[in-house]
């Protein structure tokens, strides 16, 4: 799921829905996407998100300026945390 995200909103495929992903298909780009819809989720939940906030928007800076590896290798990371909050909301991530 956190892979290929797909059935998501706001996700973008590059094939049809049922298909195998396209190796060419945006995956950073699509996992930012997840990671802003987990924060959205932990908001809902009543959950301060300022810290995941803050390191979504670096690791899009990096993505905008052309650092997708780098980009990556953020959002990796936040979505790690932010399962982890997920499973202990008094979890905090750091960076």
């Amino acid at each position: 799921m956190t892979q290929w995200p797909r059935g998501l909103v706001g996700y973008v495929p590059s094939g049809d829905q049922d298909a195998t992903p396209d190796p060419e298909e945006d995956r950073v780009r699509n996992r930012l996407l997840l990671a802003g819809r987990l924060i959205a989720v932990l908001r809902a939940r009543g959950l301060g998100v300022d810290a995941e906030v803050a390191q979504l928007r670096e690791a899009q800076t990096v993505f905008d300026q052309g650092g997708r590896e780098e980009a990556g290798a953020r959002v990796d990371r936040l979505i790690g945390a932010l399962d982890a909050r997920r499973a202990d909301p008094a979890a905090r991530t750091t960076e």
